[in-house]
């Protein structure tokens, strides 16, 4: 029995319905208050589901699955979007999380929750609307015909790898403009506000992009962090970037620059710190270098690291699933609010989605342990099932037992295998010798690209 999925099938079904919860996330005290064709639970559910169809062949396949005689426009259905406001799904998405965590049954890595932190950005719809919340990027050209704005928002989460829950995540504006006073975020600024989810029990895996001295200090009194470390940025560290210096593994006390101590000690953030780095040769012979303030080498030795920073991968697979397979830019309205909606939707998706096959993959790992690879759920499957199922497990009254049993069954058809340490070749044309990167993209864009959620 998927025990994860059940309480936060039950959870999720009865929260939509909820007056408080209704109140709480509607726009406009009169919305939703009569039984229209479009309530408040309906709408929810339809958008969690996220169909990559047109509108109102998305809106005729949802009339089929409920089997309701009814017709609903497309008119009709964003007129009721646009009074539920994007902080539902918010909230559904950390409620996914807080429940997945709450038996205490998750992996861990020598008893961290290993989590990691990256951003990404994604083109908006180039409307008003949408221009009103997150300034476009200029486009220019030599031809200035064909200058243009292009729309784009920054998103950030806090992941966790092993487990494939976002713990808290985020989309806002990105660029500057001289028009108005939105506020540009920078993924740092956003690494800091993640850490007000994390604990001591917490290591957050960060890339080259993110480490400062203000960054490690804030760190310091919340959680635990690793990054990647620029070479022009701890001075004394420099050494460590030789690949034959003899001491590999350091602590040492940096001070915080000049010009940001103030600053610091109005924060009550310490302007002196110590530093853990770590030199790690990766397969290629490139040396990197780790900065964590995990000082004690009786929790993370030497040896460890290596292993770690790879392990940030998952993020990066992440937000390729999201952008992807679950087409996020393939957004339902032209509106900052749809826009918000369908992001926090998705990321409600994917964590419901890891608590549902949390459990059988952990099965599939028992049963294949002594196989020469370990199996897994192929999540182009798995989304796949429950976005046909998702008005079943999120607004019918049907038993959830007998539905969850026969989605176990489909997950199983088509496992994958983990190959560990799998290297990649590069793609060379045989008879010229040139790399054909360029040309698989399209092809795979064009025949390969699996999406999910028709």
């Amino acid at each position: 029995m998927l025990k994860k999925t059940t309480e936060i099938s039950v959870v999720f079904r009865d929260k939509k319905r909820e007056e408080f919860f209704q109140a709480k996330h509607k726009i406009g005290k009169n919305s939703f208050t009569r039984d229209r064709k479009l309530g408040f639970d309906k709408i929810m559910t339809m958008m969690i589901k996220k169909s990559n169809k047109s509108l109102q062949n998305s809106i005729n396949d949802m009339q089929l699955a409920l089997d309701e005689d009814v017709t609903i426009t497309n008119s009709a259905y964003t007129q009721a979007r646009a009074k539920l406001n994007y902080t539902a799904f918010e909230e559904f998405a950390q409620m996914a999380a807080e429940i997945f965590y709450k038996d205490d049954e998750y992996e861990t890595y020598k008893g961290f929750r290993l989590l990691a932190i990256d951003g990404s950005v994604v083109t908006l719809p180039n409307t008003n609307d949408v221009k009103q919340e997150f300034n476009p990027m200029k486009v220019k050209c030599q031809i200035k015909e064909f200058s243009k704005d292009v729309s784009q928002a920054r998103v950030s989460a806090l992941f966790d790898v092993l487990n494939n829950i976002a713990i808290d995540s985020c989309i806002v504006n990105k660029n500057k403009s001289e028009e108005n006073n939105l506020i540009a975020y920078d993924e740092r600024t956003l690494a800091i506000q993640h850490f007000e989810y994390c604990n001591s029990d917490d290591l957050i895996i960060m890339d080259r992009g993110y480490p400062s001295f203000e960054l490690f200090a804030t760190a310091y009194q919340q959680t635990n962090i690793l990054c990647r470390i620029r070479k022009n940025l701890f001075s004394r560290a420099k050494f460590l970037f030789d690949a034959h210096s003899e001491k590999k593994d350091v602590i040492l006390e940096i001070n915080a620059p000049k010009q940001l101590r103030d600053e610091l000690r109005k924060k009550n953030i310490p302007t002196k710190i110590k530093i853990r780095f770590v030199q790690v040769i990766l397969d290629n012979g490139t040396v990197e270098v780790l900065g964590t303030n995990v000082l004690d080498n009786d929790k993370l030795k030497t040896v460890d690291f290596k292993e770690l920073y790879a392990l940030r991968w998952g993020i990066e697979t992440y937000f390729d699933l999201i952008k992807n397979r679950l087409s996020l830019e393939n957004f339902t309205g032209q509106s900052a609010l749809a826009v918000k909606q369908d992001f926090f939707a998705t990321i409600f998706l994917t964590n419901y989605e890891s608590a549902m096959t949390y459990d059988i993959n952990e099965d599939l790992k028992e049963k294949t342990k002594d196989n020469k690879y370990v199996q897994k759920i192929n999540k182009a499957v798995s989304f796949n099932i429950i976005k046909h199922k998702v008005f079943d497990l999120f607004y019918s009254e049907k038993p959830l037992d007998q539905m969850l049993e026969q989605m176990e069954k489909l997950f199983l058809t088509n496992t994958i295998v983990i190959r560990p340490n799998r290297k990649s070749k590069p793609r060379l044309d045989k008879d010229i010798h040139k790399s054909t990167i360029a040309t698989n993209s399209i092809n795979h864009l064009k025949r390969k690209k699996k999406n999910v959620g028709n």
